[in-house]
């Protein structure tokens, strides 16, 4: 080895901080690649919509190891980012979406894999508008780090298969008289997250709608968080005089998964279309029949 090249070495060893005679301060991590795959959409894909990540690294004790934020990025095939951790087993949680304009978020507070990552923005149990935000949330499989005073520098490669969690709904109301004396809600439990992608405890909110009526047909598009039973997720239809309700149900067990083909875990843009009649000619107006993504999943003149 030439002179020169024996400096370059030794400089290059220096920089890394990792020399052979003390390998407790060589650099480790983890590099992560992020993708989207569903069991309905076996296919590879890097979603466009993903521009930003934030990346927890967890323990084997579910303690916060570090976290980064990375944005703007464009995923694509081989693309990583690096995260820090050093000796251990670890787990890393990854979000995309998280607009803090609309969600209230506590990183700084944040120690272990079951606290509280956000709560959607919301004004008494009225919620921000959500429309056109996209949340994703993956976990990758555990990664081992080795001691580095036995292994020294080692960035070990993981890839994350990113979910959305969030959710379109347009709900339609026809045959209604005056359609625009009628208001279509969503109310939910469902509001905030924590940083292990379940559903945290939460009083109920309404979502917002963008709502309109055209050639007598009364329309509202929602955008919701994720949908798991059990957190009281309900569609109300009434009256804005005198709030008599002509439909209140469960969204998800009275309409959404009575339709055999819908999957939560693949479906996230649904269409749901009320039909009504005034069934004794005296200006009463009943729901006859309820279709959902094009599937008749109730009628009740046939149910009565």
């Amino acid at each position: 080895m030439s002179h020169q090249h024996a400096k370059i070495l030794l400089f290059l060893l220096l920089l890394s901080g990792c020399v052979y005679d003390d390998r407790s301060d060589c650099p480790q991590g983890i590099n992560v690649e992020v993708y989207s795959q569903t069991a309905c959409r076996p296919d590879t894909i890097y979603p466009e919509q993903i521009q930003d990540l934030t990346l927890f690294v967890f323990d084997t004790n579910g303690t916060l190891v570090s976290y980064q934020q990375n944005e703007p990025i464009q995923l694509q095939k081989g693309r990583q980012q690096a995260v820090k951790a050093s000796n251990g087993l670890f787990t890393v949680l990854a979000w995309a979406g998280l607009n803090a304009g609309l969600y209230d978020l506590d990183l700084q507070n944040i120690t272990t894999r079951q606290d509280i990552l956000f709560r959607l923005k919301r004004v008494a149990e009225q919620a921000l508008s959500i429309e056109g935000n996209t949340i994703y949330y993956g976990e990758s499989p555990a990664v081992f780090l080795p001691d580095p005073k036995d292994a020294g520098s080692v960035f070990e490669h993981t890839a994350i298969n990113m979910q959305e969690i969030t959710n379109r709904i347009t709900v339609s109301v026809e045959g209604l008289p005056n359609a625009e004396n009628y208001e279509i809600n969503i109310e939910s439990r469902n509001a905030s997250m924590n940083v292990d992608g379940s559903i945290a405890s939460d009083e109920k909110i309404n979502y917002a709608s963008k709502t309109e009526v055209k050639a007598g047909v009364l329309e509202s598009k929602f955008t919701l968080l994720k949908l798991s039973t059990g957190y009281n997720s309900t569609i109300v239809i009434k009256s804005k005089q005198d709030g008599q309700e002509l439909y209140r149900g469960d969204l998800l067990g009275t309409l959404l998964l009575k339709n055999p083909d819908v999957n939560l875990a693949c479906d996230h843009d649904f269409t749901i279309r009320f039909t009504t009649k005034d069934q004794c000619k005296c200006g009463t107006y009943t729901i006859m029949e309820i279709w959902v993504n094009n599937w008749l999943v109730h009628s009740y003149e046939t149910d009565l």
